[in-house]
Formats: structure tokens, C-alpha cells, sequence
């Protein structure tokens, strides 16, 4: 009973954020969309870098091309296929308002593989985004429409499976699918974090004392059979003196509002130990569906004296692991925040922010922070530019959007790009070059200036023998930005992978007998090319 009364408290939430709930439990709607028992690698709303898991990783044994399956009567609303990201997806749109998504492909089937082929040959390209209308490709329940993979950015084979509505991902497993899990979840780490103060690993301990005004940070992860052994649990329940403080339920989330998991964790930590502890601390531009509920900021004021901190974590079958601690608090020393009067820029996070000098220009749209701040910044001289060191001093958080940001050249090269001093790595930005100013669009805080990319692209043979031609291209700084294969004088379709930078070609039936020319071109992002050419001989 358990699971259904989960299950019919979604269906309540579904319904407050204006989702048709349907007949979850009397009726199926959607299936398994692989022949196996889900087993996952990954759950719904995992914390990742610098966002959610947007849906569930299904495993495939380690191997590829297994069967993928429409899970519901549709049609084929989009495909896209990247390099990155989710490699070969598929979009399937049904009666109900739903839509399912399909990540990672090896390939797809039947006349969607002949859609998407004559797609890339008209466009040129391998990367492409198809819309679809209602009628030119249906789907039926349970159909074959792609195999699985591990394209794009996945770690492995596996699919990824997304059911979207709204501008919305959901949980797959609030839905009739079968998915068994009778194992607890883990509650692996508490931490308290006082007002001004460092953050106290609770560890072991039974009691733990705290001075002044403190929020709190858990880390919990899930299993089941089959699954892997660290997944992402489904909720979250802090108690105080027997009282909810604050619930965490990642059931839904807006696709526009992933990059917000860098402020509901203790974000430092998590980038130094990989450690998601979600945090009761609320951001007041970081709310959201995941907080099913919370008192106030999140931040407990208590007065003097031993309190009750009851700590309960849930896997979607609603296995629950649970933890008490007696919090000894004291209000001796004086919360204090971080500077607020040191002379950097004040920033109203729900409002337009431009700062600019001669050396540099910021300028950010509304919401780009969680929260009010300060922006500090610091120029010193670069090589072609002044470098920018730039952050908030109040929330050391990325941004969760897009902002523009510009430096002063001391050159007028076109090959200059500004880029983001991390460690000893650079990482380059789309650049724009006018007046004097090279500007990007920019997701990320830290130490900018600009480079001189003047080398083009590497293009090496790896594999030119048979009927799939293997041709490794990379580029030292700006990336590769454009590239295209040349058959014998006509443009063939080469398969980008990105973990490898290795372009695969099919050449089944195009190669002639005799004498054969293959072509590549390739051009950087700061518009360096490099051309080579093979004779091959068949």
C-alpha cells in the first residue's frame, strides 16, 4: 500500500502543477520501453554538475543495440543528434500530452533511420534538431523505433529515458512502470552549518553542539536489485523537536531551472568530494517543486538548550532509512554573515546588473543569481588583455544563466579568444570581435582574459581500410568548430564522437572499384582550417 499512496500523492502534485494525473494505477499507459527489467545506473534528479539528472539511466548489460521501444502510441515529434550532451535522442509525442525521450541511441529504426538520413545528406551536417508533424512519423505501443547506444556524453552503454510535459521532466516511476526495489536507502553523512561558522561533520556522534542559527546538510544514496549501489534517493525529511522543518521530493522540475542544484547542496564540497549533501538552506531564487516544504529560509533559530534533529530518507518504493541527533545549542558568539560593506559592486539578484570600465564589461540579465550579492572583481595585466577575475562574495555559486561578458583587447587579432583560466586548463568561448572588444556569453565565474589561437585543427588517419573509414580531429584551444568528408568530390556523412574526437564514416557501396579520394575539412572556433586528403585504393 505503500508505493500506491506514493503514487496517488503525485498524481495530487501533478495536478497542482496544471499535469493531467490520468489513470496511473487502474490503467497503464506507459511500458518498459526495453525487454529487460529496469535496472538503473542512475534515478531521477541525481545531483550532477551544474545540474539535475533529468530522468532515469536504464542499464543494458554493458552492450549495445538492444531494442528500444515506443512506450506508448505517439508519433516521432523531433530527433536531434549531437556530439555531446545526449548523442542520438528521439522525441515521441502521445494523445495523452506526454512526451518520451530517448537518449543515447546507437541508431535509429525503419522510417525514422530514413528520415534522419535524408535530414543530415540535405543539411550536410551530423548534428542536426528535426521537428516532426503529428502524421509523417507514428508510432505504435511497443514498436521498435531505435537501438540503444552510448553516443554523446554517456560514461557507457545504457538508455536514458525522460517523460516531459510543460516544459516539465517527471519521474518515469511515478507511472505504471515495473521497477523493483526492497532495499533501504543509505544515510551516509550529516552536516550542520552554523551562521558564520564552519561546517560541523556530525559523523557517528549521537550529539553534537552548535552555536547560534544553523542549517542542515544530508547526503543519502539509494539501491535496488540490479541497480547501481549509489543512486540518488527520492525524498528527504528533516525534523526538529518532532516538527517538520523541511522536506525535499525532486518529483518534477522544470527543464529551465536544472542548473538550481548548485544552490540547494553544499556546493564546495560536492566539487572538492563529490559528496551531494542537499541542504535545508533556501536560496530566495532557488525555489522550487523540489521543496515539497520548508520553515521559513531553512535556517533553524533555536534557542539555548537540547533539541531533537530527526533525519528520514525514502527511495520511490518508500524504503526509508532514518537517523536522531541531539543538537546542544548555544547562543554565546554573534551570527555573523559575510562582509557586506567591502567595496565591491552590490548586485539585486532580480534585477538587471552592469558593471563596466575601460577594461572590462558585465552585464547580466534578472535571476542569474539565487540571491542578493556582491560582485568582486580584481584586473590585473595580461598578455593581449586585462585579466578579469570575477565573483559573488556572499553565495560563491556559478550563475544559473547565461551573462555577457567583454574584455578590452590590446590587439586587433580575429584569432583572439576569450577564455577561462581553470587551473591549468583554458577553456575557450564562442568570441565576438568588434571595436576593440571581445565578448562571449559565459556560464561561469573565475579569472578570464584572451588568447591568441592561431594554429589550426589536427586531422590524423586512424583506420582507412575497409568500409568504415576511422579519422581522429582535434583542435588545441577553440575547439573544432565545423567539419566536413569528401567522397570523391561528394559530401558523405561522417559520425562526430566527442569522448574520442574520432570521426567514423560509412563508405558501404560508395567506394569504387580502383581509385578512391577521401577529403576532410576542418575549422576551428577562431576560424583556423586545415584540409587533408587519402588516396584510397579498392
Amino acid at each position: 500500500m505503500k508505493h500506491i499512496f506514493r503514487i496517488l500523492t503525485c498524481a495530487s502534485l501533478l495536478l497542482t502543477f496544471h499535469l493531467s494525473p490520468f489513470t496511473l494505477v487502474a490503467q497503464p499507459y506507459f511500458r518498459n520501453p526495453l525487454d529487460i527489467d529496469i535496472a538503473l545506473s542512475a534515478t531521477f534528479a541525481e545531483v550532477r554538475s551544474n545540474h539535475f539528472h533529468a530522468g532515469l539511466d536504464m542499464r543494458t548489460g554493458g552492450v549495445e543495440g538492444l531494442a528500444v521501444h515506443a512506450v506508448a502510441d505517439g508519433y516521432v515529434s523531433q530527433v536531434r543528434l549531437s556530439p555531446w550532451g545526449g548523442g542520438k535522442m528521439l522525441y515521441i509525442t502521445h494523445p495523452n500530452g506526454y512526451t518520451s525521450v530517448y537518449m543515447h541511441l546507437s541508431s535509429y529504426e525503419g522510417a525514422i533511420g530514413r528520415a534522419v538520413l535524408a535530414e543530415q545528406y540535405r543539411t550536410m551536417q551530423f548534428a542536426i534538431v528535426k521537428d516532426f508533424a503529428p502524421g509523417e512519423l507514428p508510432v505504435r505501443k511497443g514498436q521498435i523505433v531505435a537501438r540503444s547506444g552510448n553516443t554523446g556524453g554517456s560514461a557507457g552503454p545504457h538508455l536514458h529515458f525522460e517523460l516531459r510535459r510543460d516544459g516539465r521532466t517527471i519521474n518515469p516511476l511515478l507511472f505504471d512502470i515495473t521497477y523493483r526495489d526492497g532495499i533501504n536507502p543509505t544515510l551516509r553523512g550529516v552536516r550542520l552549518y552554523p551562521l558564520g561558522g564552519k561546517p560541523v561533520d556530525v559523523g557517528k556522534d549521537d550529539h553534537v553542539a552548535v552555536d547560534g542559527p544553523f542549517y542542515i546538510g544530508v547526503y543519502a544514496t539509494d539501491a535496488a536489485e540490479g541497480s547501481t549501489a549509489r543512486n540518488g534517493i527520492d525524498r528527504i525529511e528533516v525534523y526538529l523537536d518532532g516538527s517538520l522543518f523541511f522536506q525535499y521530493s525532486p518529483e518534477l522540475f522544470g527543464l529551465d531551472s536544472s542548473r538550481m542544484v548548485n544552490a540547494i547542496i553544499d556546493y564546495r564540497h560536492y566539487r572538492s568530494q563529490r559528496q551531494p549533501y542537499i541542504i535545508t538552506r533556501v536560496l530566495p531564487g532557488a525555489r522550487g517543486p523540489w521543496i515539497a516544504s520548508c520553515q521559513g529560509d531553512g535556517i533553524a533559530r533555536l534557542r539555548s538548550g537540547a533539541h531533537r534533529l530527526g533525519i528520514k530518507v525514502y527511495d520511490i518504493a518508500e524504503n526509508m532509512a532514518e537517523r536522531t541527533i541531539i543538537v546542544d545549542v548555544s547562543n554565546r558568539g554573534k551570527a555573523t554573515s559575510p562582509a557586506g560593506d567591502n567595496g565591491d559592486t552590490p548586485l539585486s539578484y532580480g534585477e538587471p546588473f552592469q558593471m563596466q570600465n575601460s577594461a572590462f564589461r558585465v552585464q547580466m540579465e534578472p535571476n542569474t543569481l539565487y540571491a542578493d550579492d556582491r560582485m568582486h572583481f580584481e584586473v590585473e595585466l595580461g598578455d593581449l588583455s586585462p585579466r578579469l577575475s570575477l565573483s559573488p562574495t556572499l553565495n560563491v555559486l556559478p550563475p544559473d544563466r547565461w551573462y555577457t561578458l567583454a574584455l578590452r583587447g590590446y590587439t586587433t587579432s580575429d584569432h583572439a579568444v576569450l577564455v577561462r583560466c581553470d587551473g591549468d586548463r583554458l577553456v575557450a568561448y564562442a568570441t565576438k570581435h568588434k571595436g576593440g572588444w571581445y565578448s562571449a556569453q559565459v556560464r561561469d565565474f573565475g579569472t578570464f582574459e584572451l588568447k591568441l589561437d592561431t594554429i589550426a585543427p589536427t586531422i590524423k588517419a586512424v583506420n582507412l581500410r575497409g568500409n568504415r573509414l576511422q579519422v581522429k580531429i582535434s583542435d588545441d584551444l577553440s575547439g573544432v568548430d565545423t567539419y566536413h568528408c569528401y567522397l570523391n568530390g561528394k559530401w558523405i556523412l561522417a559520425e562526430y564522437d566527442g569522448k574520442s574526437a574520432t570521426l567514423s564514416i560509412d563508405a558501404s557501396g560508395k567506394l569504387a572499384a580502383g581509385t578512391n579520394m577521401l577529403r576532410v575539412d576542418v575549422a576551428d572556433g577562431a576560424g583556423n582550417q586545415a584540409t587533408i586528403s587519402w588516396t584510397l585504393t579498392r
